[in-house]
């Protein structure tokens, strides 16, 4: 009707369209969103911990080892399935399984139940199912390698049967949908123990039909559910009891530990997870989710719909109660009561179109106020409308191909302290040491994860940290770790904290920058001048041993050169260079270069021993052992004057990382030392845009960019050549 008002051209679906086409259609959106969502999501916080499980229970299922799947322990806190259902990528190609293909395939399994979530869905309620399908954090949890993507349709399946169960008549017999109802329950929470809160609506089923409902066979649901979920649980075949208290307790343990302070979230999180879409990976969700508008007419629908469906109100009302009090707000959890909301909204809006279209049949108001352009008009806008999606939706695939060999890593998905990264540093054993805003991080850097299995995050409440706002990072040849910070310098040496140094007992200690030289001692420049630690005391040389022209260090590198040993100094003003032999000192005063507030950002000695200066607002310099050389804007390629860092890739030139003079944000160059400059920004390469402040290559040769306010991103030239 509402057609013919508008004179639409389309009055009514074609004759042979079926129920089945809006179903098959609404799959299909699913799927193309949940196939995106698999091969563009950034690498989230708990996939490697799920994967290295998968890993492990695939060994013990080749090794026959049964005992060894009943009382593996990792992760003990979920239940077991869908970690064994992970393992299969490792059963089908064994240990040698390649990264990606088991990173892609066990995504495929979580977006596999993802979409049969959606298609349960739609043989309920089909409008439900579509606003499910745009619903953004559904998509990324049942996209990635979670727990959530089995036990959400599994308990939605079991709900939806229960309802058919109670709404059809009965008396005929037909009892398969009640007990497959019970073993999809069972199944659920096999899946993930917090979807034992799909008992609820469960329950509010069993009220809502009370009189319907035969006790007996309700008793026996039950008993299948829990049969199911212990025969889905191995790990719970041994010492049930025991194993069931330890779960319980891990969890009230966990609401009160350091991942959850650290998180440090409200109450009333729950509200934001639910009531908002998804504020991470803009790249990705760049089409229109209906999180908002799914809440707003979900909770409107409650009052309208509910008093049809009363068990939807039960539902969401009790869950979402739930979800306030419990202390852990992660945002997966906010997803047992979204296909309650989308089937509130759904009720809702049909409810408000039949209301509206009664109340025009009688009034004939919308025919007086509609306009009712040609039909030309509608078909203009339907060929303009249809020319926007599939221009948007070719660049955003042109811009993801763009971004193969990208990652984006986040706090908010990644074990980082913050989103403000000042430096990164290599170590010996290949573990990435990452100076952050709040602290830093020590990542076990690996092929398939870019923090391994065992990241960890130091702050002043679990460390020796004098400060969590660690400005520099660094390993000595002993393999102590320093942590230079706003409030000094501080040592993980041989497995024990030490404060070297603070600002309570040196002045101004805040350090800018680590080295060693070639005797095993350590260089420590700071805004109030230049410290030496011999490894019994911290020696100030600026103040007792040589006169620098600017105490403001904001680098150091050490060169060895024909026996001589030299250490650089980056300042404010411009280059010292000190002889560690003699202790004679060498300036060179480039403040009439525009250096900038920042000075000199960094110093780089490369592979040809030449020293390399990288300034906030002077370019780039090259001290070949008798001048510098300068590149400049407007005497090179250099695509702006700010640099905050450089490092060399042997064989390949140098990375700088670029700033904007005025304006945030920044971008990355290659320079090849000679003329030829290769430019990554946001618009021709995954470059995120962010501000880059710090460099470090990884033992697999890819580069990682610490930047100002969007975290690090992790660039593999050879993942970008495919």
């Amino acid at each position: 009707m509402l057609a013919k008002l508008l004179n639409f051209p389309l009055r009514a679906l074609p004759s042979w369209w079926k129920r089945w086409h809006t179903i098959g259609l609404i799959v299909f959106l699913s799927i193309m969103i949940h196939a995106w969502a698999v091969w563009q999501l950034p690498l989230d916080a708990d996939e490697p911990v799920y994967m290295r499980s998968g890993r492990e229970y695939a060994q013990l299922i080749r090794q026959g080892d049964w005992s060894g799947i009943i009382n593996f322990d990792q992760n003990k806190e979920h239940p077991p399935l869908i970690k064994l259902i992970y393992s299969i990528p490792f059963l089908l190609r064994g240990e040698n399984v390649n990264p990606d293909f088991e990173f892609y395939f066990n995504r495929s399994i979580s977006a596999f139940f993802g979409v049969l979530q959606v298609f349960i869905l739609a043989l309920f309620d089909p409008l439900a199912a579509f606003l499910l399908t745009f619903h953004s954090y559904t998509i990324k949890y049942t996209s990635q390698v979670y727990l959530e993507a089995f036990p959400l349709f599994a308990s939605l399946l079991s709900v939806l049967l229960l309802r058919r169960f109670f709404a059809s008549q009965i008396e005929d017999g037909n009892k398969l949908p009640l007990w497959v109802s019970a073993a999809a329950m069972g199944a659920a929470i096999a899946g993930k123990y917090t979807y034992g809160m799909m008992l609820v609506p469960a329950g509010f089923l069993v009220l809502q039909f009370r009189r319907k409902v035969v006790w007996r066979e309700i008793a026996l649901w039950g008993g299948i559910a829990v049969v199911t979920f212990f025969v889905l649980n191995p790990y719970l075949w041994n010492e049930p009891f025991r194993r069931i208290v330890e779960v319980v307790t891990f969890h009230r343990q966990y609401t009160q530990g350091m991942d959850v302070v650290r998180a440090g979230y409200p109450w009333w999180q729950p509200v934001i997870w639910v009531a908002t879409a998804l504020p991470w990976h803009p790249r990705v969700f760049f089409f229109l989710t209906l999180d908002e508008f799914i809440f707003w007419a979900g909770v409107v629908g409650l009052y309208f719909y509910g008093k049809k469906e009363p068990w939807l109100s039960g539902w969401f009302l009790v869950q979402f109660l739930i979800l306030l009090i419990y202390p852990t707000k992660w945002p997966q959890y906010s997803l047992i009561v979204i296909p309650a909301l989308c089937m509130s909204g759904s009720g809702f809006l049909r409810t408000a179109y039949t209301w509206i279209m009664e109340k025009e049949q009688y009034w004939d108001y919308l025919e007086e106020m509609l306009p009712k352009p040609p039909k030309v008009f509608w078909w203009l806008v339907i060929g303009f409308s249809g020319l926007i999606v599939i221009g948007k939706v070719t660049y955003e695939y042109d811009q993801a191909l763009l971004r193969r060999g990208w990652q984006h890593l986040m706090s908010e998905t990644a074990p980082l302290p913050s989103n403000t990264i000042y430096d990164l540093h290599l170590r010996s054993n290949g573990d990435m040491m990452i100076a952050t805003a709040q602290g830093a991080a020590l990542w076990h850097v690996s092929e398939g994860s870019p923090w391994g299995e065992d990241s960890r995050v130091y702050n002043r409440q679990n460390s020796g940290i004098g400060d969590d706002r660690v400005r520099v990072v660094y390993e000595d040849q002993q393999g102590n770790l320093w942590f230079g910070s706003e409030n000094g310098l501080s040592c993980l040496c041989e497995g024990k904290w030490e404060q070297i140094a603070k600002e309570s007992t040196v002045d101004e200690m805040k350090v800018r920058s680590l080295v060693e030289d070639a005797d095993g001692n350590l260089w420590v420049g700071t805004l109030s001048g230049l410290y030496q630690w011999d490894g019994s005391q911290l020696i100030s040389y600026s103040r007792d041993l040589v006169e620098l022209p600017d105490p403001y260090i904001f680098t150091l590198t050490f060169q060895s050169m024909y026996g001589e040993n030299y250490l650089w100094l980056g300042t404010q003003k411009g280059v010292s260079r000190l002889d560690l032999n003699t202790r004679m000192l060498v300036n060179w005063d480039f403040s009439m270069r525009d250096l900038g507030w920042g000075g000199v950002s960094r110093l780089i000695v490369d592979s040809q021993n030449q020293v390399w200066m990288a300034t906030i607002g002077g370019g780039i310099g090259r001290w070949d052992g008798e001048e510098w050389t300068f590149y400049r804007l407007g005497s090179s390629s250099l695509p702006t004057s700010v640099v905050n860092t450089i490092i060399e890739q042997p064989g390949h030139g140098l990375w700088l990382g670029h700033g904007f003079p005025t304006e945030p944000g920044g971008l990355i160059s290659r320079f090849d030392g000679n003329d030829q400059w290769t430019v990554y920004r946001d618009n021709n390469s995954g470059f995120n845009g962010g501000e880059p402040l710090a460099f470090a290559f990884d033992p697999m040769g890819r580069l990682w960019i610490g930047t100002a306010l969007s975290g690090v991103q992790i660039y593999d030239p050879a993942l970008a050549k495919r």
